[in-house]
């Protein structure tokens, strides 16, 4: 049967529309290129034995800059000049690839590391993205395959983890990494890149700029390197240890009007608390034995509000947590928390549940717990 040529050519429009719309709207697959040791390795086993190394983990947002740099390589003829045609959602979702909190995941599920909060150990990872480039007229051969042949864009950083003993207020060691990220983007890579990270943890699929790839290489670099030094220089292993875990108590100041709510909070908070290894000490009003408590976590300014934005309400809770020592003046950590949510089906318990753990969530990813 022979199609009339007015449906061949709206079939063939609909293709068209279809290709180009898949283009648009991004088909990205990730790759990082494999870090090499940061020293020689002399091909051994590492026999560390079924052990488990205590530490605090701190994601350093500190210095995140601005804006990352953007190198464009384009042809002798072509003289415009910079970046102008990188959009600033581009660099912003290249920036946060080496801030990605996929790090802070393989920590949590290695059999190697547990997370305490009474650890002298606090490893510090400090991520610096340095550039973008890729070759300008590579697009027109994307464009002209219909998507079949890909451009590439690559990024370059570096990344430090430094362990810190808590105790002394040292660096006892420092890791460094030079970061290699290559992404391809094209129709070609929405039939295949779906299927290639199968094969692969440093291959990712994604609809934009956004990849694990690069903290999971980063990761697997320092696990490789630490467990080689630990098993061949005790004293560094012997930095590995819990302290004595001091004694807490949770109390409020300001308290929020309904007494319901109160309850509510304080009750979600110190079994948190307790759930993450802190030892919580009730304080009564009637008597308080503050020979038992060292550390004291207080919060303020308690708020549970809704709000109406546009035909769609919202519920906010905020509150200021602080913790200090009880018997001298020292501040060890303060948040300041706002959680708000447009979910109405929610509870109250479910609520401070998730406003709560925005708390611990904060708490984490600066070392604190």
């Amino acid at each position: 049967m022979i199609l009339p040529n007015f449906l061949l050519v709206k079939i063939l429009k609909v293709l068209l529309i279809f290709v180009f719309a898949l283009i648009i709207s991004g088909c990205f697959m990730h790759y990082t290129n494999e870090i090499p040791p940061n020293q020689i390795h002399d091909g051994k086993d590492n026999n560390l034995g079924r052990i488990q190394l205590p530490i605090k983990l701190k994601l350093d947002r500190s210095n995140v800059p601005k804006s990352i740099k953007v190198n464009i390589i384009r042809s002798s003829a072509d003289r415009r000049s910079g970046s102008e045609d990188f959009s600033n959602y581009s660099r912003i979702n290249y920036l946060e690839n080496y801030y990605s909190e996929e790090i802070l995941a393989k920590f949590k599920l290695s059999d190697l590391f547990i997370n305490n909060p009474d650890s002298n150990v606090l490893i510090v990872i400090k991520p610096l993205p340095e550039k973008v480039e890729y070759v300008d007229p590579d697009k027109v051969f994307t464009f002209y395959s219909l998507g079949l042949i890909p451009t590439k864009k690559s990024s370059n950083g570096k990344i430090s983890f430094e362990i810190m003993d808590l105790n002394k207020n040292e660096k006892i060691k420092e890791y460094t990494y030079e970061l290699s990220h290559s992404v391809y983007e094209g129709l070609s890579m929405f039939l295949l890149s779906p299927f290639i990270p199968l094969f692969s943890d440093y291959i990712d699929h994604s609809t934009n700029e956004r990849t694990f790839s690069i903290m999971r290489r980063a990761y697997e670099a320092f696990y490789r390197d630490l467990t080689y030094d630990l098993s061949r220089d005790p004293k560094l292993l012997e930095s590995f240890y819990i302290n004595d875990s001091p004694n807490y108590s949770v109390q409020f100041k300001n308290p929020y009007k309904q007494n319901k709510l109160n309850s509510l909070f304080l009750s979600s908070i110190e079994s948190s608390f307790i759930s993450k290894g802190f030892q919580i000490f009730e304080v009564s009003d009637g008597y308080t034995d503050m020979t038992k408590i060292d550390r004291s976590i207080i919060i303020e300014n308690l708020s549970f509000e809704k709000m109406e934005i546009s035909k769609q309400g919202s519920i906010q809770i905020k509150y200021d947590a602080i913790c200090k020592a009880s018997k001298y003046d020292k501040i060890f950590w303060k948040q300041n928390i706002d959680y708000t949510t447009s979910r109405g089906d929610l509870k109250d318990h479910e609520l401070i549940k998730n406003a709560v753990q925005e708390l611990f969530n904060k708490l984490s990813l600066n070392g604190d717990i």
